[in-house]
Parts: C-alpha cells; structure tokens; sequence
C-alpha cells in the first residue's frame, strides 16, 4: 500500500513539474514581439571641419539616447534608425568625416565592452551601448569607412566607404553587417565589391537587414521568400512618389504581398520628398505608422505577431520626440498634410523640415480614363493587359482617372525597371497634361471600389489610400490572388457603408525580369 501511494505521489509531483515548466515556457516565448521605429528630423548641415562633423554626429547621438530608453519603456524588442540621419547627405569628402570602421559580424565584437579597441568609433560605441543598457536589437545606419589602398578597385583615395546598416544585439555584439547594393543618386558612397550578406537572428525571429531602394528591386523580395525568414528591418531616406510610390502606402503593400513584417523607418525631410515610417505586418497591414510634416521626431511602437501567431492587440502608439528632451503622445498624425506637393508645379521646397514635396510619375503613357458618374464599370487595357473597374460613390465633384500601365517605368533616369500599373486615382490636369499632379486632399466619398487585372507577375502590391494620405484599415478592404491560365490575376475589394474619401486604390505589378541587369548585384 505505501509503494502504490509512493507511486501516486511520484505520478502527481511529475505532472505537476511538466505543468510548471510548460507554463514557464509558455511565458517565456509570447505569441508577439514589440517593434519601435523612429523617424528622425535631420536638423544639421554638412560640414569639411572634422571637429565640426564630430559635434554633428554627437548632437544627433544624444538624441538617439533617450528614445532607445523611451522605447524601451514601452517594451520594445527592436529599435530601428533611418538612413542618413545620424548625418546628412553630403559630398564625398565631407562624408568621410562621419564614417568608421565597423567590425566583420564574425568577429562578435561588442564596442560597448572593448571601449579601448573602439576609442575611435563613437557612433559604434554609442550603438553598442545602447542595445546592451536598453537590452534590446538597435539596427543603426551610418558611414562605414574600408582601407584598401593597393587593393583593386580601390578608390584613388585608399579607402571605399558604404551605406552601411549595423544590426547589434541586446548584450550590444555587432551581429549584421550590411552595405547598401544599390545607391540612389549618392556618389558619395561605394558599391560593395561582393553581394552582402543581410540575415540575423535573435530570440524573436530571422530577419533581414536592407536599405531604402534595395525593397524595390527582386533580390530582396527572394530574400524575403526564405521559409526562415519572419521579416525585414528597413533604414531608408525614401524619397516619396505619388501615385503608387508613397512611404507608408508602398511599405504596407510590400508587406500584405509578401505576407511578411516590414519594419521600416524613414527620415523625416518632407523638403527632399522624404516622409513617413511604421510598422507593418502582412495579415494587418500598419500596425501603426506616422506620416505627417510636422517637423517632430516621432517613435512608433507596435506589437508584432510572432511567426503562426494571431495578434489580438497591437498596443500601438506614437511618441513625439523634442530635441529639448521632452515627449508627447500623439495622437493628431496627418494633421499637418497639405493639399498639394507635386514638385512639377511647385517651386523647390523653401524649408526641408515643414514643406511637403513629393516626386510624381509621368502619366503620358498611362490609358487615361476620366471618371464622371457616381458608379460605374470600366475596363481599359495597355499594351496586352486589362483591367476592370467597379465603383460607386456619393457623387464625383473631382477629377479622377482610372489608369493602366505596361512597360517600362523611365520618370527617374537613368533609373528604369518594369511595371503593370492598375488605379483608380485622384489627379489633376498641369502643364497640358490631363492627369499630372496628385492632390493629397480629397472630397468625394466611396463606397466600393473592385479592381481586377491579369498580370504577367506574381509580385503584385496592393494600395487604398483615404484623404491626408491616411491608410484605409486593411480590415475594410481585401487582397487576393490567383493563377490562372491568363496569369496571375488580382483583385481589391473595397466596401464600405459609411464610405472613405478615397485618393487612390491600386495594383503595382513589378516585372522584376525586365529590370536592367544594372538593377542587380
């Protein structure tokens, strides 16, 4: 009798630990991570004196200080810094002022410890410790300087220098290293002489390390397809594109079609067309996002579904950041988005912290059709591709055009790559042009928008975008795709009974395959 009560106990005491230690478990490993992203106003100038560009670098570090322990406060896991803001865009000389050396990842480096070996590294160290006092993932862009003097295809001064994203973990090791593929106008940086390598992983997930223009082109969407891979976290100075080219509208349809986390984080300079950052998640959409040229720095937290979880609650919320050290919630972002930015009509922008500019595409080889009636069904096709459209709204009081496209996207030469464009947009007439520019304001009110086009890609981006470019919830519309015998063919559906004052409902079809080889690294 006492070995079978023995027994029980025993039987009893061991549940009991499997139950512990599986709750244990279960608290350590939540079905989500917190992600922070800070959009930075860039405030200063460039400069050829080294104790000048010291102090630079120094100004806008101590500003990064705070905010890592602001997000921290707030549970972040990540923090993630735009590109080009610890300096500004400068000539070749004056940018190597502001680089330094950053370590091979492999060599586990952590310049928060070894304050000796990295005496001369300020911005590492700061970084570096950063991540380790906050204990949390810092994805920080900065100028990385490489001797190679006697080295073929060294540059003529001895050194090459990139636009480089270093990635340190929450003890503060140096564990990504990636530089920029594929510059955007910056004859100031180098090109790395070998593709790069851009994934880490840490305890919340496998990511991705890439900079500003690389998301548009393909290597990274097969990156991203990595069944490893559970998102992306994104330095960029974007320089905004109206219709289908927009920061935080490119960044959730990127997202929703790779069906993947974007972390993204821009500088704010609305003067040079860069604006508007968040965080984004393929089932959701923004998790939350500012887009707005206020000439605040802002940080924006999310909870991010963790890879097969379901997210009940983002948590989200946005910070104003002062440069005099204090915060604010924030909850008016869009209040300062002004009717107009197309930089075809408008003069250069008198002050990049508070004029909104935006670049706009040539619409001259676009099949233009003017909408006039509050509901209808249109079909129009470009080059072999067709598309269809049904809408109704209350009433049209302004000028829309739904508009398709097949070819080769040349508006910003030299650079060209492919599309198959398909929207429903709000534009105006310029320059003996029917539709040129693209108002950011709205007024007429819609209650379903259906898109459906044939395309020659799979890589399709879905956009609906309201009035004071505010995203549509992704929860009021929906995306789907297909492949059928005609190719892919996708669709967005919009419904709504108290309707949106729509600006633009699209489809970017990307044909990465008629990218020039230029395009690739």
């Amino acid at each position: 009798m006492q070995t079978k009560t023995w027994c029980v106990a025993a039987f009893l005491a061991l549940s009991i630990f499997q139950n512990l230690a599986f709750t244990s478990a279960s608290a350590k490993t939540p079905s989500y991570f917190t992600a922070a992203v800070f959009e930075f106003v860039q405030t200063q100038k460039c400069t050829s004196d080294p104790a000048q560009a010291q102090k630079v670098q120094q100004f806008n570090l101590d500003v990064y200080i705070p905010v890592a322990k602001l997000a921290k406060s707030k549970g972040a896991d990540i923090l993630v810094f735009p590109e080009y803001a610890l300096f500004p865009e400068c000539n070749r000389t004056q940018t190597t002022l502001f680089c330094e050396l950053v370590p091979d990842p492999e060599e586990k480096a952590n310049p928060c410890v070894e304050a000796e070996r990295f005496s001369g590294s300020p911005t590492l160290r700061t970084l570096s410790c950063m991540a380790r006092n906050n204990s949390m993932v810092i994805q920080g862009n900065m100028g990385e300087y490489l001797p190679c003097k006697g080295e073929p295809g060294c540059n003529p001064s001895g050194h090459l220098q990139f636009n480089a994203n270093v990635v340190f973990d929450r003890d503060g090791t140096v564990i990504a290293r990636y530089r920029k593929e594929h510059l955007w106008n910056e004859p100031h940086f180098d090109l790395p002489r070998r593709k790069q390598y851009s994934k880490f992983t840490v305890d919340f997930g496998t990511f991705l390390s890439y900079v500003c223009f690389d998301i548009f082109l393909e290597r990274i969407v097969q990156e991203e397809m990595d069944n490893d891979v559970d998102g992306i976290v994104f330095s960029t100075m974007w320089e905004n594109t109206m219709p289908l080219g927009m920061t935080v509208q490119f960044f959730q349809s990127f997202a929703i079609e790779m069906n993947t986390t974007l972390l993204a984080a821009c500088i704010q300079l609305p003067g040079q067309w860069a604006l508007g950052s968040g965080v984004f998640s393929g089932p959701y959409g923004a998790l939350a996002y500012t887009f707005d040229p206020d000439g605040l720095n802002k940080l924006v937290v999310a909870r991010v579904p963790r890879r097969n979880q379901v997210l009940e609650d983002p948590k989200s919320s946005i910070t104003a950041v002062f440069f005099n050290g204090t915060t604010s919630d924030w909850e008016s972002d869009g209040e300062y988005v002004g009717k107009e930015g197309s930089d075809i009509i408008l003069p250069p922008a008198p002050s990049d912290r508070y004029d909104n500019r935006y670049h706009v595409i040539n619409m001259e080889n676009y099949t233009l059709h003017q909408i006039t009636e509050p509901r209808a069904s249109i079909k129009e096709c470009s080059n072999g591709m067709c598309c269809s459209l049904d809408y109704s709204a209350d009433s049209i009081t302004q000028t829309f055009y739904f508009a398709v496209f097949n070819g080769t996207q040349d508006t910003f030469y030299p650079y060209f790559w492919g599309e198959e464009d398909c929207l429903l947009v709000r534009c105006d007439a310029a320059h003996g042009r029917e539709c040129a520019t693209f108002p950011l304001w709205s007024n007429d009110v819609f209650h379903h928008v259906n898109i459906t086009a044939n395309f020659s890609t799979p890589f399709v981006y879905p956009a609906v975008v309201n009035d004071h470019f505010r995203l549509v919830p992704y929860s009021e519309w929906n995306y789907n795709t297909e492949y059928t015998t005609r190719g892919h063919q996708a669709n967005i559906n919009f419904d709504s009974k108290n309707g949106q004052t729509l600006l633009v409902a699209g489809l970017k079809g990307r044909l990465y395959r008629e990218d020039p080889a230029t395009s690739f690294y």
